[in-house]
């Protein structure tokens, strides 16, 4: 046991004090997503929550108004022992134009750096930074054909981009990715069209989420070089898990400077920490580049390099879980802290929130913690010649 300012730390199996319960039936639906951590009155105790978040993806702990930012690095620490101090998207927020993640302003909690500041809204004074404005970005700058007007004014709303918390370039997905939420916008509830004619109502701002299942057991990914420059000018599908037109992407030779090396390659199909007959699907559709597959009866390796064909596989992957029943979209209260299993689930920003940016009662305001590992995500099936590194090898 060990005290981190103020929280006491166990990662013993006892729950004396401690319990967890599954999220109601119609909040997870068939997703198998969600459980909340039921904290203790009095001091707060944080007890073994890892055999939940592996086993739900995402806990949730309601009413934790107040913390401080340095304990979310060390409490990611509790679920990634490998986790470093650097924040998974670089040392400092990301501001090159080139890169579509500056697009957001997101900022840095000075006195925590591995602790992101995300949301809708400007503000002063706040956490060392005189004056910050936030850009709540939505799905209409992002996908090749998005909801017309009268459908926004509606209430529709769709996912903006699904993905998980890496750069693809450097450096290495973390275990888990924590979320606090400090404002939460007054704001009337939102909807998802699906494809099949469902819909899924939703809270304005809900960060949602999906697991993937058995899939594509032999097969390596490698990402696009300097992933999120090389897609800067394109347009997402209108789920937000690929991209359907090719032709824009930027050409190597115009990225910043880069080497394979460092870029990442990682399984399809990644291997649960605590349950090793449980796979996860673990792509990010639109920063794909090449696929390899290796027969394990033959040995024999396909690769498929025509960016276009990879996208279409992967997308016919992933395209079979999206439905209402398999999202779980958080509700945010403000206060929760969310932790999520950053290599089991994609997540996705979704709402329309930037007409509100100037209204102080309909800011939105997150605090993310999301670092880098020192190991690489396993694959579900290992093979002989498996490349473990998490790069491209050369």
């Amino acid at each position: 046991m060990s005290i981190i300012n103020g929280w006491t730390v166990t990662n013993t199996s006892a729950y004396q004090n401690l319990s967890y319960k599954l999220l109601d039936p119609e909040i997870r639906q068939s997703s198998a997503i969600g459980a909340q951590v039921q904290l203790p009155p009095g001091m707060p105790i944080l007890g073994d929550t890892t055999r939940s978040l592996f086993r739900n993806q995402v806990v949730v702990m309601r009413k934790q108004k107040g913390i401080d930012p340095t304990v979310l690095p060390k409490l990611a620490k509790v679920f990634d022992p490998h986790a470093t101090d650097i924040h998974s998207a670089g040392e400092r927020a990301v501001s090159n134009p080139k890169n579509i993640l500056s697009a957001y302003k997101a900022g840095r909690i000075p006195r925590a750096p591995q602790v992101g500041i995300i949301g809708s809204g400007a503000f002063h004074d706040y956490e060392g930074l005189k004056e910050w404005e936030i850009v709540h970005l939505d799905h209409t700058s992002f996908h090749e054909t998005p909801l017309d007007q009268q459908e926004l004014d509606n209430g529709y709303t769709r996912p903006c981009r699904w993905h998980m918390d890496t750069a693809f370039y450097e450096r290495l997905p973390g275990e888990v990715t924590i979320l606090h939420s400090v404002l939460v916008p007054n704001l009337p509830d939102q909807k998802i069209k699906f494809s099949n004619g469902k819909e899924k109502q939703i809270a304005a701002g809900a960060t949602a989420f999906f697991s993937g299942a058995h899939f594509a057991l032999n097969t390596t990914v490698t990402y696009a070089p300097q992933a999120y420059e090389y897609i800067r000018q394109c347009k997402a599908s209108e789920d937000g898990l690929t991209i359907p037109v090719f032709g824009r992407e930027a050409p190597l030779e115009k990225l910043s400077e880069w080497s394979w090396d460092r870029v990442a390659e990682h399984p399809i199909v990644w291997r649960n920490p605590l349950n090793p007959d449980r796979p996860f699907l673990q792509v990010h559709g639109c920063c794909v580049y090449r696929l390899t597959t290796r027969d394990p009866s033959t040995g024999e390796i396909t690769v498929i390099d025509d960016v276009a064909k990879v996208r279409e596989v992967v997308y016919n992957l992933q395209r079979k879980i999206y439905a209402a029943e398999n999202i779980y979209a958080h509700r945010w209260e403000e206060g929760d802290l969310v932790i999520f299993h950053n290599r089991g689930v994609m997540r996705s920003i979704t709402g329309q929130l930037a007409q509100y940016q100037k209204e102080k009662n309909k800011k939105r305001l997150l605090w993310q913690c999301t670092m880098t590992s020192n190991v690489s995500p396993k694959p579900f099936r290992e093979h002989e010649d498996v490349n473990d590194t998490g790069y491209v090898r050369v």
